[in-house]
């Protein structure tokens, strides 16, 4: 006999099987302009980067951008810029593809060579974790590579798993209550990154742009299957199977934050106590 959790499980993963594509890119662009808006992410004119790493979420993040875009009333450029890390090489065909994408919508892909990142990170010498190390020094990148386009607004193209992910790690491993925020100043705001699809769900990136056959790179990431990160997916992936909602409740606990309830004002008794 089906349980009635099981049989809510059942439908609710036929339900999103059967989205069309044009249902997907309504549900997908929605989220985005009610974020972009909420937290005021774009100006009225003027650049914006965007990290395009030829991933999925990326290319998504593109397209939904150009799709917004011809909506505002807004004198904005975006402009991909893709940060060669040097853990893989795109082939000329790659490349063009992604080129092709980006010219499709209006934008002029910017590919811009960081080797050294790919060698610190596989460095002896590095104390860091590999992602953290990799993701600090191409976000620097970016900000580097904003700078000389003259553009303050970087947009990643983060989404809900990852917001749930980093929550949970910075728990887990970093001992610390915080979360990825959907828009965030750096520099005392000479620099803000935007996360747009950050209340979207990846399982919908995923099929959007599979559905759309976008020029998705596989990367060659030698540290793809051995991270914590991976860990974590498959544990909230089987909590959300076992408990359906989990991850929504995860994500609106985030606007209820009951400080009153936590030992902030202890900390400089932490270590004493926890002996």
């Amino acid at each position: 006999m089906v349980s009635p959790r099981d049989e809510r499980t059942f439908f609710k993963g036929l339900e999103n099987a059967m989205l069309s594509v044009a249902k997907l890119k309504t549900l997908i662009q929605r989220r985005a302009a009610r974020v972009s808006s909420v937290f005021e992410m774009f100006p009225q004119e003027g650049r914006v980067v965007i990290g395009l790493s030829g991933g999925a979420d990326s290319m998504v993040l593109t397209d939904m951008m150009h799709q917004l875009s011809r909506r505002w009333r807004r004198d904005i450029e975006f402009i991909p810029v893709l940060i060669d890390q040097g853990f893989f090489t795109l082939t000329d065909e790659e490349s063009v593809r992604l080129q092709n994408f980006c010219k499709d919508r209006g934008m002029e892909l910017k590919i811009v060579k960081r080797r050294e990142i790919g060698e610190l990170v596989m460095s002896d010498r590095n104390p860091f974790p590999p992602c953290f190390t990799c993701s600090r020094y191409r976000r620097k990148a970016l900000f580097e590579i904003s700078k000389e386009l003259g553009a303050n607004v970087i947009a990643l193209g983060h989404h809900k798993d990852d917001l749930i992910e980093t929550f949970l790690l910075n728990i887990f491993f970093s001992r610390r209550i915080s979360a990825i925020m959907p828009k965030q100043e750096f520099f005392g705001g000479l620099f803000h990154i935007v996360r747009p699809l950050i209340l979207v769900d990846e399982s919908y990136i995923k099929r959007y742009a599979s559905m759309r056959a976008f020029p998705v790179v596989k990367k060659g990431c030698p540290f793809v299957s051995d991270t914590r990160r991976k860990w974590l997916k498959n544990l909230i992936a089987r909590m959300e199977m076992s408990q359906p909602g989990v991850k929504s409740n995860i994500v609106r606990s985030l606007f209820y934050p009951y400080t009153e309830y936590l030992w902030g004002d202890y900390r400089e008794f932490a270590d004493k106590l926890l002996k």
